[in-house]
């Protein structure tokens, strides 16, 4: 409740207010709280005045000790000349995307009923960052910052506009080339390094435009590499410098301001859009790479294999035969009638463990490799096939990123059936008819049902699968599989080889393992 103060008090603060200030500048006010009693008097009022002039104060007694101190003024002076010498090569970028709203949202709203009218072309904004690479005004940025852009405004360190227009984009990357419309200017630009050589633990900077603030520089390490978030061609340097919308695109850079990764994604948590310490860029290596197609053909040529495969985890070796510690890439089907590694003579079961030279650990490491070699180029992989290492030759075709339709089609029913057995597997002979309704060109037992709780159910096995290879030996009828399943080791994992319909005609195979029964 609001208390009007006593009136007394009132005009004791009125008349306080009107005092006169002395010639040396102190307030009347301050002079008589000095003189109220407990006051030291005259020579206490000049020892202690009411305040000082901060410009007229000495030093603090206590002050850090420079010999302790030395290493952090290094590392800060270390920060502030990269970002002198780097902040002049990156941009913040403005792009304008064109749609289309059919509705008058004001009417809507008056009304409160949908308004149908003409459609009218409407203006989004969006935000991001770029670095200029090569000093003829080559600057990359992520692709989708400027995917679906009628018009790039680009903001120079020195407070200059002028727009862009776009070399090429690689959306598997999720990277884009921009070229500056400024005949003959040439441009301060970035050095790129080498992220193979960056270290967990080593200081970064990240320079963009976060929420509109051009040119901001944050400072953190290397959290991680090769962080695989979802997607083709993912290798990520995860960092906890402060990276927030409008950064995408901005460079990550060491120590000597090298560019050494492009920030790409943030990591949110409660659907909250800021930086959490988690954020991701795409390594200088790949960028170097698509780049330098993008820069000279508009596109990134890359090399095509002609499989589908999956890391042979230890679960996998162990279900192979091999050791526990065996590392490659499990070749579960061929892509495409036309696949280089059909013709070569790959097979799937087949374990790449180097391709052309190069080492093979995880799936990443294959598909590096693969897109990292040109059309028509003649590589050498090396490959365990029943536990013995053998060596082939394969002429590599171009990638076709063309995506397979999803299978809308339902299975058909037939009568003949095999019992369910320990597995939890209803299955069926892959008959010719049947074989032709479903416009499959191999053999099989075809999956009718299961039961939810059985093994098979578990391990990822669908109905209207077809199991063509059960531990090893290849099915056709129930009593194929039977055979096969009871040849099991009990207890023991082993490998199962599924073909699963994703369109008419179009099937893909992979591995499942599951452990025999007891």
């Amino acid at each position: 409740m609001f208390r009007p103060a006593p009136f007394a008090l009132a005009a004791a603060l009125l008349a306080s207010a009107c005092l006169p200030e002395t010639d040396d500048g102190v307030s009347g006010l301050v002079r008589a709280a000095s003189a109220q009693p407990g006051a030291r008097g005259p020579a206490a009022e000049d020892e202690r005045p009411g305040f000082h002039r901060l410009a007229d104060l000495p030093p603090p007694p206590d002050t850090p000790r420079p010999a302790a101190t030395a290493p952090a003024h290094t590392l800060s002076d270390s920060f502030a000349e990269v970002a002198r010498v780097a902040t002049s090569a990156v941009v913040s970028l403005l792009v304008e995307h064109e749609t289309t709203q059919s509705g008058e949202p004001r009417i809507e709203r008056f009304l409160g009923v949908p308004f149908f009218g003409v459609p009218q072309p409407r203006q989004r904004l969006g935000r991001g960052s770029g670095a200029i690479v090569d000093p003829n005004g080559l600057l990359v940025t992520n692709h989708h910052v400027v995917d679906g852009a009628g018009r790039i405004q680009v903001i120079l360190a020195d407070d200059r506009e002028m727009e862009a227009r776009v070399v090429g984009v690689d959306p598997p990357t999720d990277l884009a080339v921009l070229r500056l419309e400024a005949e003959g200017e040439r441009f301060p630009y970035l050095g790129v390094g080498d992220s193979d050589e960056v270290r967990v633990g080593d200081w970064v900077l990240a320079i963009g435009n976060p929420l509109g603030n051009s040119h901001s520089v944050t400072a953190g390490i290397v959290s991680a590499k090769g962080r695989v978030l979802g997607g083709d061609y993912q290798d990520f340097i995860q960092t906890d410098a402060a990276i927030n919308p409008g950064n995408s695109g901005g460079p990550l850079l060491d120590l000597h301001g090298r560019l050494i990764g492009v920030n790409t994604v943030i990591q949110v948590a409660g659907g909250l859009p800021g930086n959490i310490g988690i954020g991701f860029a795409i390594p200088s290596n790949l960028v170097r790479r698509v780049y330098d197609d993008l820069a000279a053909e508009g596109e990134v040529i890359r090399g095509w294999l002609g499989v589908r495969f999956t890391e042979l985890d230890p679960e996998r070796a162990s279900a192979f035969g091999l050791d526990e510690g065996t590392r490659g890439a499990l070749i579960e089907d061929w892509s495409g009638t036309d696949s280089p590694a059909k013709t070569s003579g790959l097979r799937p079961g087949d374990i790449i463990v180097r391709f052309n030279g190069r080492p093979i650990e995880t799936s990443a490491d294959l598909q590096f490799a693969v897109a990292d070699a040109r059309p028509g180029e003649e590589c050498e992989v090396r490959f365990l096939r029943e536990r013995r290492e053998r060596t082939l030759s394969v002429v590599l075709a171009q990638r076709d990123s063309t995506d397979a339709a999803p299978l809308e089609d339902p299975v058909p029913e037939t009568e003949e059936e095999a019992p369910p057995g320990s597995m939890g597997i209803l299955g069926e002979a892959l008959t010719p008819e049947t074989a032709r309704r479903l416009e499959a060109d191999f053999s099989g037992v075809l999956v009718r049902r299961l039961d939810p709780s059985g093994l098979a159910a578990r391990a990822g096995i669908e109905p209207g699968d077809i199991l063509v290879e059960v531990n090893g030996v290849a099915v056709r009828t129930p009593d194929d599989l039977r055979e096969a399943l009871a040849s099991a080791t009990p207890g023991e994992p082993f490998p199962i080889w599924v073909a699963r319909r994703i369109a008419a005609g179009e099937w893909v195979r992979s591995f499942v393992i599951v452990e025999a029964p007891e």
